[in-house]
């Protein structure tokens, strides 16, 4: 009831009913005064006098900022025209008359300086309510999840070593080095240690230390290429690790931020030349770690340096320039070589290059049906994709990666999602009960504008809210779901369905599953391609679809790229699924003329 006075409250505040009101009371103003100012009998003068004076009032303090502008006007108007019936007219009354709109004045300019002062301490009081409710949120979170994560490992021992509870973030699980907490809070201390130095110096700058953070990540294109499985996939980040601890100097930091991401932190400037040999090192070093025998697997890997305290003066500030930096796809020895076409573009080339799209329309959506145990097409995924106007395709992890640099992914992010509902609208008039999974990025869940903005375009698409269902990326979600639970609570709230997308991709954090309210969880086809060979894969896949159901969530396996790997799915219960097996991404076009 609460939350509907207050929608009330800002219809009327943005809509017509404000600006009726306030003409309304505009022109109430204006007769009076006409009236007073012809009227000779002093009692109605002053009776109006006072009419006016409390209208004015009363402007002001419904109608807030507009009210006083418009009271101000209104008031000095008619201090105006009583000053001059006083000085030239002499209008017996008039003196008594301007004094009291006078009085009035003050009382709305003083009502106006308190009011605002009010709105400044509620604002304050409210932002640091804000920041406790977060914190409370983040240490009821790891005790939730601590309190499930026993009840998911009875389940699925299989997994044990893949589930990385919060306060474990320390020291990455995978491969014991330490995470990004752990190099954070070092390179934390090691600028507070350079600062307490710098403090105590007579020339600060003589004894200002040097720290050089470099990011680096095999290329996703190049992760996609390795048709590995999940298991495989973790000894591989495994040797990585050991051998990129290898190639550092000993006096660096080695730690794993995410997936295949890792940081090293040298307590020191790094020139240029000897830089581009301790790259080379890492690289091979990380490159070997793809060596099976004699058989070199083709990978490439993306670099990326920050350095204290010319980039920045804290470790976020550090650790995202050294992630921002690093869009050039370095690669060495029998690696192969590809640059992204974003590669070395500052992020207002980036956002021109994005707006000049939009405006073109090389933008576009595609849709992949997604299917039932009979081979029954129950609904749609929508995928954005990027072809210039000379017939190039831009890989969506680059152009998503560069988006996500220039601060432009809740623009795209919308863009799909308008496409997507309209399209969907289209679809239900000939297939009502057709569904829709709608990829939404952490991004637009962090934005605060985003409910409005979905419920804005849901309603302009026509589109109907049973048949939406909104994926949310597993290989972001654990880390930041404690930024994004406020707005996954309220879509819920409003009935819209969810699922959570890419499970797999980022190694499975089982434990994070109950406390979402989602009703579908999709399997990456990352997480299933080699079932067929490897009986670990079998088993993990057919425990996470038992365990799915168990809590009554659907599965949809994604990527399904022959039969035999669709009917050993469906064998272990899987409810949907997608993959070029059963059909290819097609246009709006294509599906309308279909159905």
């Amino acid at each position: 009831m609460a939350s509907s006075d207050r929608q009330d409250r800002m219809i009327f505040k943005s809509g017509a009913s404000f600006f009726a009101g306030l003409i309304a009371a505009f022109v109430l103003f204006i007769v009076m005064l006409a009236v007073c100012s012809v009227s000779l009998a002093p009692e109605i003068r002053f009776a109006l006098c006072l009419a006016m004076g409390l209208l004015s009032f009363v402007i002001n303090v419904i109608f807030e900022k507009y009210g006083f502008y418009v009271s101000f006007v209104l008031s000095f108007m008619e201090l105006l025209i009583f000053a001059y019936e006083f000085l030239v007219l002499k209008k017996p009354g008039a003196s008594d008359l301007a004094v009291i709109t006078l009085i009035v004045m003050l009382m709305n300019i003083i009502h106006r300086v308190y009011l605002t002062s009010v709105l400044k301490r509620i604002y304050a009081r409210r932002k640091a309510e804000s920041a406790e409710r977060t914190k409370a949120i983040n240490k009821q979170l790891e005790e939730d999840i601590f309190a499930r994560t026993k009840l998911i490992v009875s389940h699925d021992t299989e997994t044990k070593s893949h589930r990385t509870p919060i306060s474990d973030l320390v020291i990455d699980t995978l491969t014991t080095l330490p995470g990004r907490a752990m190099i954070t809070d070092r390179l934390n201390r090691l600028i507070e240690e350079d600062l307490v130095r710098m403090q105590h110096a007579p020339v600060p700058d003589s004894v200002c230390g040097k720290l050089t953070v470099i990011y680096m990540s095999l290329d996703p294109e190049a992760l996609a290429g390795l048709n590995v499985g999940h298991k495989t996939m973790d000894l591989f980040i495994q040797n990585m690790a050991h051998k990129l601890r290898e190639a550092a100097k000993a006096e660096d930091m080695v730690a794993r931020i995410y997936g295949t991401e890792f940081v090293v932190l040298a307590k020191r400037a790094i020139p240029a030349d000897e830089f581009v040999q301790y790259k080379r090192r890492l690289s091979d070093a990380m490159t070997a770690a793809f060596r099976a025998g004699d058989e070199q697997m083709k990978v490439s890997f993306e670099f990326g340096v920050a350095v204290y305290p010319d980039d920045g003066v804290t470790a976020e500030d550090l650790i995202t320039k050294a992630e921002e930096a690093m869009t050039g796809r370095v690669t060495y020895g029998t690696t192969e070589v590809r640059r992204s076409v974003f590669e070395g573009m500052p992020s207002t080339e980036i956002i021109t290059m994005f707006e000049s799209a939009m405006r073109s329309g090389e933008f576009h959506m595609v849709y992949q049906g997604c299917y039932d145990e009979t081979h029954t097409l129950v609904g749609y995924e929508a995928f954005m994709r990027w072809q210039t106007k000379d017939g190039r395709d831009i890989p969506p992890p680059d152009f998503i990666r560069a988006a996500v640099k220039c601060g432009y992914i809740r623009r795209i992010g919308n863009y799909s999602l308008e496409r997507a509902l309209k399209t969907l609208d289209r679809i239900n008039m000939s297939q009502p009960t057709f569904t829709m999974n709608i990829n939404i990025s952490n991004d637009q869940l962090r934005d605060t504008g985003f409910i409005m903005e979905f419920s804005n375009a849901l309603s302009n698409s026509g589109a109907s809210l049973d048949n939406v269902i909104l994926d949310i990326s597993e290989d972001t979600l654990f880390t930041e779901i404690a930024e994004i639970k406020t707005c996954i609570e309220k879509l819920s709230g409003m009935g819209v369905k969810m699922a959570l997308d890419n499970f797999g991709r980022a190694y499975s954090s089982f434990n994070a599953i109950p406390l979402l309210p989602i009703s579908q969880l999709k399997l990456d086809g990352n997480f299933t391609r080699d079932m067929l060979t490897d009986i670990n894969v079998r088993t993990l896949t057919s425990a996470a679809v038992s365990l799915m159901h168990d809590i009554d969530i659907k599965v949809c396996a994604t990527g399904v790229g022959d039969m035999e790997q669709l009917h050993l799915l469906k064998t272990y219960g899987c409810d949907f699924f997608q993959g070029t097996v059963l059909s290819a991404p097609m246009t709006e076009d294509e599906i309308l003329g279909n159905t």
